[in-house]
């Protein structure tokens, strides 16, 4: 038996509201054979295709299965009206830090449905005043660099930028290592409802232990870690600080407590209305980071790039497990998105004519005359096309979960949330400018953006974000690191979700207030000055600091 069931035979495949069905696996070969071949060394069951996969909407989150929610006993809800485990983009990272978490997704989901402070709570993440957050603010450090260099000439501009970049990064690592931020967390009363940890792939959620993350912790310095201009072992203070609860493991005493295990103690002591799942991304997004395409070689493997299909389909089914165990009257499942959208991986020159892919992705801040194939980093059309292909069947593996599991005996109220769908409807350079590229079905599915964010001058978008003197100039929706979204961009998330929550529950609210979002906003309401044309201060960030591994906390020392 494969690790997520397939259809089984009687059972009627979902459609979409015209009757067509919705594919639970790739749909046969569209006549494009020369197109088609996979790179040298790929899978054997990697299946490339021409055109992205329809979107799901939020009214067909439940792939057209109705299944009646369980009545909660007595008439009350479960106590834990919202849970979320998943990485970085679930626990609200941007710009490369976690320090907003009150504006992650799942927090402004919370804020809409009326939640208290007390009713959905999340950890936080502090840090010294010039660079908050952890493990690295590039926000706090791109504005630390217009501060010091504003009004300087050349030579002195690019001392005093260099001297405040090392400042921020020393006083980050001196407050994490050996100031406020290196105290442990003492027991808490309850686990945070928001436990998702940036970094984490579908294995982690399930097999990373606290204990782990304190012995490395609290273990002797390295000389590597202690000169690193990173925090030692950041991925696993984070850790700490999101798994604090009622049992606090002590050195020699391990817990093994895991993310997954958090989820379950929630369940099981007040219960879980709904419950979101959203892992994976960590299983591709370093390819598009480090500008690679090295395939897994089985589903314990870590020197990866890409998760193979099949490697991700056997840890997403021992995640599945684990998940059925924890007590929530809704599951909903976040599909992985297609990472090479991210501008952090910008496509040179122009797209070959009918085609999603450019010809060469490389690092954003590399233009088109800097490129150098014999020098810089880069990634082929063809590599693209094939990471997205494995992306398209770590879904379609998804999918065939919550079927499986709306069509058991008894059902589960388990429903999907296509975040891949929503980003592929956003996605500028590769549809919205592109009309000649568009898939089958744009024209009935690309996405409306709310009317507080349209109103906005220039439109958001999710181009590389670039700024000047007079404001934002181009971008909007992804942050500073090219990866992670801003916190309208978080908006447009948590957005969908609530629609998928409301499409079943006609109670719900059905609004994201997008006017707070933009307020609270800080790249939108007060751009830096500084990120134009070439993202030079991008550059000069990522010359001193090491962009690439502070994106992949989870390898850092």
């Amino acid at each position: 038996m494969s690790p997520v069931e397939p259809l089984e035979g009687g059972r009627s495949e979902p459609t979409f509201r015209d009757g067509r069905v919705i594919p639970l696996k790739p749909p046969p070969l569209d006549g494009l054979p020369g197109q088609m071949a996979a790179p040298l060394g790929s899978p054997a069951e990697l299946e490339i295709r021409w055109e992205a996969p329809e979107p799901l909407l939020a009214e067909e989150s439940n792939l057209g299965i109705p299944v009646e929610r369980a009545a909660a006993a007595g008439g009350a809800l479960p106590k834990h009206r919202l849970v979320t485990v998943g990485d970085s983009l679930t626990m609200g990272v941007k710009s490369l830090a976690i320090v907003d978490t009150g504006l992650s997704w799942p927090a402004i989901l919370a804020h809409t449905l009326g939640l208290g402070e007390n009713d959905f709570t999340y950890p936080r993440f502090d840090g010294p005043v010039d660079c908050p957050g952890l493990p690295l603010n590039l926000e706090a450090i791109v504005r630390g660099i217009d501060a010091a260099g504003a009004g300087r000439p050349f030579f002195v501009r690019q001392a005093r930028e260099a001297l405040a970049v090392t400042a921020a990064v020393s006083h980050v690592k001196s407050y994490w290592e050996h100031g406020p931020g290196s105290i442990l967390p003492r027991a808490s009363a309850s686990y945070h409802h928001n436990l998702a940890i940036y970094g984490w792939d579908v294995r982690d959620a399930y097999t990373r232990t606290v204990g782990a993350a304190l012995a490395a912790v609290t273990a002797p310095s390295t000389v590597r870690a202690v000169f690193s201009p990173l925090v030692s072992h950041h991925g696993d203070r984070a850790m700490l600080i999101t798994l604090q609860g009622p049992v606090v493991a002590h050195p020699g005493a391990p817990d093994s407590t895991t993310m997954v295990d958090a989820a379950r103690w929630l369940g099981d002591n007040g219960g879980i209305d709904t419950l979101v799942v959203a892992l994976g991304s960590n299983n591709v997004v370093s390819s598009v980071v480090k500008l690679q395409l090295v395939w897994s070689s089985g589903p314990r493997s870590s020197d990866y790039t890409v998760a193979a299909p099949a490697d991700f389909e056997a840890n997403l089914g021992e995640l599945r497990d684990h998940i059925a165990k924890v007590n929530a009257r809704r599951v909903i499942w976040a599909t992985v998105p297609h990472v090479t959208v991210a501008p952090i991986a910008r496509g040179l020159g122009g797209k070959p004519s009918g085609s999603r892919y450019f010809a060469r992705y490389t690092h954003a801040w590399i233009t088109d005359a800097e490129f150098d194939p014999a020098v810089n980093p880069y990634l082929t059309g063809e590599q693209a096309r094939a990471i997205d292909s494995a992306i398209d069947q770590y879904n379609y593996a998804i999918k065939r979960l919550v079927y499986a599991a709306r069509t058991a005996q008894p059902p589960k109220d388990w429903l999907l949330l296509d975040v891949c769908g929503l980003l592929d409807r956003l996605a500028y350079r590769r549809y919205v400018d592109s009309p000649d590229s568009r898939p089958s079905w744009w024209d009935a599915k690309a996405y409306d953006l709310p009317a507080a964010l349209k109103m906005l001058t220039p439109r958001p978008d999710t181009r590389f974000f670039q700024s000047d003197a007079s404001g934002r100039t181009q971008g909007g929706l992804v942050a500073l690191d090219g990866l992670h979204p801003t916190t309208i961009g978080y908006g447009i998330l948590a957005q969908e979700a609530l629609a998928v929550m409301a499409h079943s529950d006609a109670t719900l609210p059905k609004q994201v207030d997008f006017a707070r979002l933009v307020a609270a906003d800080t790249l939108i309401s007060d751009p830096p000055r500084l990120l134009t044309g070439n993202l030079g201060t991008v550059r000069f960030a990522n010359e001193l600091i090491d962009l690439g591994l502070v994106l992949l906390g989870r390898r850092a020392v």
